[in-house]
């Protein structure tokens, strides 16, 4: 990886699990995390109504946790340049359904910074694993 190339991390749900789950076990899992959603691109749905029918889903969350934020820009204001976190959440060309994002970097000149970013990387992964995990069924009484 070059010195400008972020890392990312990409995961992909199990056969069975659907874009909407993925998508709505994404949304909870940032609420539990304490950031907020800030706004969501539909990718896959504006390319259909350009007349490509088959186009398949895609959409990028923008989510943000103000306090990571306010520290970021504390620490250096250029640093608003990594906010909001974002993970997209896509179809393959053999239809299953990913959800990845680029993390935040964890070397940089400051210090501050980097160990902030290990602990945001930390919850990306874990919203991201939480949101392609197996749909678990009721157990029937």
């Amino acid at each position: 990886m070059s010195a400008g190339e972020r890392a990312q991390y990409d995961r992909i749900a199990p056969a069975d699990k659907n874009f909407v789950d993925v998508v709505l076990d994404l949304e909870q899992a940032i609420g539990e995390h304490n950031f907020a959603i800030v706004g969501r691109n539909e990718i896959g749905e504006a390319v259909r109504r350009r007349g490509h029918a088959d186009f398949g889903d895609a959409a990028i969350v923008h989510f943000c946790n103000l306090q990571y934020a306010r520290r970021a820009m504390t620490i250096d204001p250029s640093l608003i340049l990594y906010m909001p976190c974002r993970i997209a959440v896509f179809e393959d060309d053999n239809g299953r359904i990913h959800a990845g994002s680029l993390l935040l970097p964890e070397q940089t000149s400051h210090e501050a910074f980097n160990s902030m970013a290990l602990d945001v990387n930390r919850q990306i992964r874990e919203i991201i694993d939480y949101a392609v995990a197996p749909v678990i069924e009721p157990e029937s009484p």
